[in-house]
């Protein structure tokens, strides 16, 4: 598989001088090792987050997100380059191997925890089916849900049917992905697997994070219980998924609920009654995966932040 070594380039280009950078990343390992699993690149190899965070940290001016949130509600200039770096959902390597080489360069992170994951260490849908799909026997199928016929017998159109799986599920409000998942484990006849300490899967415990927190240059916010798109979800739904995760959070790791962010994170994954909902249960900041950099003035419910992925 093969990983984008201009990658600290290109997060250079995304510095400027009068607006902030937020960078959303999701994990880092040691090295990439499955053939089709992590092929969206979302989990980095160590080496290359080590030289993208050394060229950003050369270039740039790291801020954290209680930063950034004090500027923009005080209408502050950011100083030049200034960027931040963000994590999703909750992985252990976040805290082991990323984390350390962040503290080293003095360079703050904000971890958006994924509450049921963390408890249970569970794996998520997509992860589940990267997996199922990986394992699969070479076969074609067809699906009530695509007109496309799908040949799974290598790499790429393993690959091309993941493509096709992510656009469908995340785009259909209908849809359950963990039932999804569960009725490929069953057409595919994989064993379900739902938790697995692989470096791709493992994440972090409440002890991690409660130990975690006290490191000047970490801080945690929430990403929901069991990661819906928020929009997706009725009143109800949406009580239960704010309401679960803002307490874990401060039940077993005495997190307040300043931070959050919005699950998948596009414009249509969320709405001012989310926006509404979380002002009223305290959270100051809530950034989007809607990609683009912030002026001084932005919303910090609107924030935009830079996927980073290494294909």
């Amino acid at each position: 598989m093969k990983f984008n070594k201009d990658l600290p380039f290109v997060l250079e280009k995304s510095l400027s001088v009068d607006n902030v950078a937020i960078f959303l990343f999701h994990g880092v390992i040691k090295k990439q090792k499955d053939p089709v699993r992590n092929y969206t690149g979302k989990h980095i190899e160590v080496d290359l987050f080590n030289s993208c965070m050394k060229s950003l940290k050369s270039k740039g001016y790291p801020l954290s997100m209680d930063e950034i949130l004090f500027m923009c509600l005080n209408n502050l200039p950011f100083p030049p380059n200034s960027f931040a770096i963000t994590f999703d959902d909750g992985f252990e390597n976040n805290l082991s191997v990323a984390a350390p080489l962040l503290s080293d360069l003095k360079i703050p992170l904000t971890i958006y925890i994924t509450t049921n994951f963390v408890n249970k260490n569970e794996m998520s849908w997509i992860d589940r089916i990267e997996y199922i799909v990986q394992e699969a026997q070479s076969r074609k199928l067809n699906f009530d849900w695509s007109t496309k016929e799908f040949s799974i017998n290598n790499k790429e159109s393993r690959i091309e049917f993941l493509n096709e799986v992510r656009s469908y599920v995340k785009n259909t409000s209908s849809c359950n992905p963990n039932q999804f998942a569960d009725e490929l484990s069953s057409i595919f006849n994989i064993p379900e697997k739902i938790n697995s300490d692989d470096q791709l899967d493992l994440k972090m415990s409440w002890k991690d994070i409660i130990l975690a927190n006290q490191n000047e240059y970490i801080s945690f916010g929430g990403h929901s219980h069991t990661h819906p798109i928020l929009s997706f979800l009725n009143s109800e739904e949406l009580n239960y998924e704010l309401d679960t995760s803002l307490n874990l959070l401060f039940e077993k790791a005495g997190i307040l609920p300043k931070h959050y962010s919005y699950p998948e994170g596009l414009e249509y994954c969320f709405s001012e009654e989310v926006i509404k909902q979380l002002k009223i249960r305290g959270v100051k900041c809530c950034p989007t995966a809607i990609k683009g950099v912030n002026k001084r003035n932005s919303d910090p419910f609107r924030l935009k932040r830079i996927m980073v992925n290494s294909q």
